[in-house]
């Protein structure tokens, strides 16, 4: 069913600008048996954008779907590069807004990693809200609690002097509804802060980062519709800032009474994004067949090409290239990812001590981010291929 109404602003004016026609539903469930991995369903991708606030997303997103009650894995607490990023932000955050002595409420917890992080930083009390919660997926942390539901409105009567939202948002089909929510929840308590962390689309337009589109990303958010999101359900930006090569888009905000009219210097414009959407179609084919072309070449020399990073980006990018038939094996840090088949596609993740033995000639890195962090592990492991980041 294609979605004729923007779920962030509720106008009509929406029209797609790309589509990819067989994307599996899922890239982030845990699949022990090939052949259930292979039968996942797969469903179009098309990414609209809407004229009215710049919000841009997947027009035919199934929202019938059971996309995270089933469990899934999306730890980056494994990576050290990772661990020393999370731990800078989310202390720069605690010193700013004194997040000290606090409540502390995630929404869309995972595995409680981030929730256990902020209230040790700063000796906080945290709750934790997601309903594909795993118990026993972290230590054991006096101060932190764990509810495994959906956030919705009754949540307010937890007190809560913030409430920080990582990489959830972007699987919000309905965010006007999402922000409402959390709005209504607050209630009359203005003291509160806000914190989330998504996905930048601006990175993605720019270059053609086709890899971090996937099906159970329905959202996909810039500066600009993010603040408009943020007012129009009555916050106040208080700032917005780019993390991680421009990757992350975080936000940090307040409830207010009213329409704030704030609008922050990091906010593009509708008409400035709607210029990047039409460079995105300008350019793409072209990142596409190159990547083609280059994988096609790879098979053609027998390379052994690998992939290093599981879950969605690998998903993304299997999507476009797995006909090709020259990736066999995709590597990830997370040993709770190694076993599990990917979704739609069958290749099964293996751990990095594996390439000691296989010796890949190629290992395309799903993040640049992780570069020197790769190679040193290769370096270790006696293992010296070319090495391609996205």
């Amino acid at each position: 069913m294609k979605h004729t109404h923007c779920p962030n602003c509720r106008h009509e004016d929406i029209e797609d600008f790309f589509v990819i026609p067989q994307a599996p539903v899922h890239s982030l469930v845990t699949i022990k048996d090939y052949e259930e991995a292979i039968a996942i369903p797969k469903k179009e991708i098309s990414m609209a954008f809407c004229n009215h606030c710049g919000f841009i997303f997947n027009s035919s997103f199934d929202t019938s779907l059971d996309y995270y009650t089933q469990g899934y894995e999306d730890q980056q607490g494994f990576s050290p590069t990772f661990v020393k990023f999370i731990t800078g932000v989310s202390q720069r955050f605690i010193d700013r807004y004194d997040v000290k002595g606090k409540e502390v409420i995630e929404i869309g917890c995972g595995k409680g990693d981030f929730i256990n992080l902020i209230s040790e930083l700063g000796d906080n009390k945290g709750i934790g809200i997601d309903p594909a919660w795993v118990p026993g997926r972290s230590a054991e942390n006096p101060r932190v609690r764990f509810i495994k539901e959906f956030y919705s409105e009754k949540h307010g009567e937890l007190k809560a002097d913030c409430i920080v939202c990582r990489h959830t948002l972007e699987h919000i089909h309905d965010t006007y509804g999402f922000m409402e929510t959390i709005r209504k929840s607050i209630s009359d308590n203005e003291k509160v802060v806000i914190f989330f962390e998504i996905p930048s689309i601006v990175r993605i337009l720019k270059i053609q980062a086709f890899w971090d589109i996937f099906y159970e990303h329905s959202t996909y958010m810039s500066p600009g519709s993010l603040g408009r999101l943020f007012r129009d359900t009555g916050f106040e930006v208080l700032d917005m800032y780019l993390e991680y090569d421009d990757q992350y888009l975080f936000i940090e905000a307040k409830p207010v009474e009213g329409k704030s009219d704030k609008i922050h210097p990091l906010e593009e414009s509708v008409e400035e994004l709607k210029e990047l959407t039409k460079y995105f179609v300008e350019q793409i084919k072209i990142q596409l067949d190159s990547w083609r072309e280059k994988l096609e070449g790879f098979k053609a020399e027998n390379k052994k090409v690998v992939i290093w990073g599981g879950g969605s980006k690998s998903v993304g990018f299997l999507t476009q290239f797995h006909d090709v038939g020259v990736i066999k094996h995709v590597v990830d840090i997370n040993p709770h990812m190694s076993g599990n088949y990917i979704p739609g596609v069958g290749i099964q993740y293996v751990v990095p001590e594996f390439l000691a033995e296989y010796k890949p000639d190629v290992v395309i890195v799903m993040n640049s981010v992780y570069m020197d962090e790769i190679g040193k592990m290769l370096n270790g492991m006696g293992v010296d291929p070319l090495m391609l980041g996205l």
